[in-house]
């Protein structure tokens, strides 16, 4: 077996009251890491004992999802120990078991004729937007009784209320946010919330919020409504940023003109007055000039409890909301780009959030493999690969190499594939063709490419044993 330093790192401490219990779940994460895409008895076919283990881990009540995440959580924020800055973005998706006849326990999603499970993920990144890992992951199904019931939901307290997750699980996150780091949590419309803003001026954490309600704010000492303040105030400058790949889109580039107010956000109407001052947050409207045909332009309003002095402040903070993009990455690798957890064939409720809890951390590292390579190619391939994966990496490489011209010779015997070359090697295995015009492989081709290289590093070891013998 190929030696998986990073699932020790990740699970190793885990606290399940039995340390096999533990070993079971390395276990696993191994094997999910190899074969993502497939269900356990695919995985364990031809190995009834595996299989076995696999549900027993699964159906066991001394694992939850909390135990399972709790070392990876902890890694996460040893990995973040030298960052001044640490950016957690949020998001909220569904997992849809309406086909799976067998399953039980799920609840509501978009209507009462589906059955599935919630899961709202908190991602720790750098500011350069490098993915460190998850810091909190919350799992449920809604009751259906309580399902699209507006009057019920107006008179519950907020704290009652399914949307606090978002204010509850940025508490859960920056519980573990190391001395001297700051920590800003990133969030897409749906955390656009008062209270969210109004709780935040009493936890140890900043905020980067895309605004959805055109709010009543008091500006310049008037009243007066969120966008037009920030609308009205002047343009600090203009710069140009990646925009994320989105279905149907790749990724591409956009300039955008920043403007920017300071205003304090007046409470709903209808809202119980508690006495305490409307907090102060800071308005940006970044909008996009000469889009392309065809192409509806950006048009973003975050609001933040971070200072905003000059336009490079500005700048990067529009750069950083961009790296929210990378928490609905994570959920596409669980859910359509690699992981498919959707067609996972577990028939009982606390089976399904056992295995998603693992599923989020082996999704983790393929995501965190992706943007590591961006950020510095030329570090040795040895942060990611063990030696056994880095050895087979080698050998690839050299076939992969072309035929004829400056390419063509040989590797030098101490030569070491930086991790650029391995990445772009491995994404070849995947099926990416690594053409000028193709750009950085996503996701899901390196998923693709792991998964055979897992498959080259076990023929390797076999042949090897074949070789010396019983």
């Amino acid at each position: 077996m190929t030696d998986h330093l990073w699932i020790w790192r990740e699970l190793g401490t885990a606290q399940f009251g039995d340390a096999r219990l533990t070993q079971r779940a390395m276990t696993i994460a191994q094997d999910l890491s190899g074969h993502p895409d497939q269900s356990l008895a695919s995985i364990y076919e031809g190995n009834w004992g595996g299989l076995h283990a696999a549900y027993r881990f699964y159906d066991n009540p001394a694992v939850t999802p909390a135990k399972i995440l709790a070392p990876h959580f902890e890694a996460t924020w040893d990995r973040s120990g030298e960052q001044p800055i640490v950016l957690i973005a949020q998001d909220t998706t569904y997992f849809n078991y309406s086909s799976h006849k067998a399953f039980q326990g799920g609840g509501p999603i978009e209507s009462l004729n589906d059955k599935g499970i919630l899961v709202h993920s908190a991602l720790a990144m750098t500011p350069q937007g490098v993915p460190l890992g998850l810091v909190a992951q919350k799992i449920w199904a809604r009751d259906p009784a309580e399902f699209r019931k507006a009057s019920q939901r107006k008179r519950r307290a907020f704290e009652a209320k399914e949307s606090a997750r978002w204010l509850a699980e940025a508490r859960k996150a920056a519980q573990g946010v190391p001395d001297g780091t700051l920590a800003v949590i990133i969030g897409d419309r749906e955390s656009d919330i008062y209270e969210v803003f109004a709780q935040s001026l009493k936890d140890p954490f900043e905020l980067l919020v895309r605004s959805a309600q055109n709010r009543r704010v008091e500006w310049n000492g008037d009243k007066t409504l969120l966008r037009d303040a920030v609308e009205a105030s002047p343009i600090l400058g203009t710069f140009v940023i990646d925009v994320p790949r989105k279905e149907g889109h790749p990724i591409r580039q956009a300039t955008l003109t920043v403007q920017v107010a300071e205003v304090r956000l007046l409470p709903p109407k209808g809202r119980p007055k508690d006495g305490e001052e409307p907090p102060t947050v800071r308005v940006l409207l970044a909008q996009e000039i000469d889009p392309p045909a065809g192409i509806e332009p950006i048009q973003w309003i975050l609001c933040t409890t971070l200072p905003v002095e000059t336009f490079e402040d500005a700048r990067r903070l529009v750069e950083w909301y961009t790296y929210r993009w990378r928490i609905e990455r994570l959920h596409f690798v669980l859910k359509t780009g690699g992981s498919n957890v959707e067609k996972i064939q577990l028939q009982a409720y606390d089976r399904m959030v056992r295995a998603i809890a693992l599923y989020s951390i082996v999704a983790w590292r393929i995501l965190w493999m992706t943007y590591q390579v961006r950020e510095d190619p030329d570090q040795p391939c040895s942060v990611v690969f063990s030696p056994e994966e880095a050895e087979a990496l080698r050998q690839v490489y050299e076939r992969q190499r072309p035929k004829k011209g400056p390419r063509s010779q040989p590797l030098a015997p101490d030569h070491r594939l930086t991790l650029g070359e391995a990445m772009h090697t491995m994404a070849k295995l995947g099926g990416f063709l690594g053409r000028k015009s193709d750009g950085a492989p996503g996701v899901k081709t390196l998923w693709r490419g792991y998964r055979a290289l897992q498959l080259i590093v076990l023929g390797m070891q076999l042949a090897s044993s074949e070789h010396l013998g019983p």
